[in-house]
């Protein structure tokens, strides 16, 4: 082990030494509360004690028109963490696709795919998200090659849908997937596909994560479960992946760190086909 790697293994453990560790957890809360991008904090039982855990006056959620720009660098091309979801999309887009992106912020992956896949005359996109978000993303949409392509704040509008796709998503959401899917109404989705997913093999948990712009609840999430759940609907993993662009460290926790994102590709019958 070099000197470097050492150092930083004393000072990723320096918290476990009693007055040290009180130190440095006052420190971070205050370093946390000036909102640092992509830092998270804490370990709570649910969303409400989470969000009670949130520094008072602060912004919380994504309903606010101030996050709507938080991830257009993605609407320009193809990022490494979505190239699994493009190498299934492009065998089952047809013209009579309908896909539900929960979660689609303002038509992030919809503009930022649109070159890998060539959309079909005659499929739906149709983005879910909070209403200050699908405003902004509707009046985008006005100013950009976007046939198709719809948004809404319903989840009853997604029934019907043949691919339900929620990439990065869920994690903010205090609701199970199959929970989701049981609102949407209808019959149940044929594809599914999940990406960018905070998951390990502990006990599920919640967190607050930071954007830099506002705080969020923000749920760890048991993967033998979350995968045990889709089963028991039905569904059949097809595929999964690793996305190491993406990582989560909480402080002042031992083992419940995420080294890496989770994605998953599960289809309701015996083909994956479209």
């Amino acid at each position: 082990m070099g000197i470097i790697d050492l150092g930083k293994r004393v000072a990723r453990n320096a918290w476990r030494l009693p007055v040290v560790g009180q130190v440095l957890e006052l420190d971070y809360a205050r370093s946390f509360a000036r909102r640092p991008p992509g830092q998270f904090r804490g370990v709570y039982a649910t969303f409400a004690e989470a969000e009670a855990a949130i520094p008072a006056g602060q912004r919380v959620g994504y309903d606010h028109a101030e996050l709507a720009g938080l991830y257009r660098h993605r609407m320009e091309k193809a990022n490494q963490s979505d190239y699994a979801v493009l190498f299934w999309l492009k065998d089952i887009l047809g013209p009579r696709s309908f896909v539900f992106d929960f979660g689609g912020h303002v038509g992030v992956s919809y503009h930022g795919w649109r070159h890998y896949l060539r959309y079909p005359h005659g499929m739906r996109w149709l983005v879910y998200d909070m209403p200050a978000i699908v405003k902004v993303g509707a009046e985008l949409a006005r100013e950009r090659p976007s046939e198709g392509l719809e948004f809404t704040s319903e989840l009853a509008d997604a029934r019907g849908c043949s691919i339900f796709m929620a990439a990065g998503s869920l994690q903010y959401v205090d609701e199970s997937l199959p929970a989701l899917l049981a609102r949407m109404g209808g019959p149940l989705p044929r594809h599914l596909i999940v990406n960018k997913m905070p998951m390990y093999d502990g006990d599920s948990f919640v967190t607050v994560q930071s954007t830099g712009r506002a705080f969020h609840p923000y749920r760890i999430y048991n993967r033998a479960a979350f995968v045990g759940e889709l089963a028991a609907l039905g569904y059949r993993v097809i595929d999964d992946w690793q996305n190491r662009e993406q990582h989560a460290e909480i402080p002042f926790t031992r083992g419940r760190d995420i080294d890496a994102y989770s994605g998953y590709y599960f289809v309701r019958d015996a083909s994956p086909e479209g």
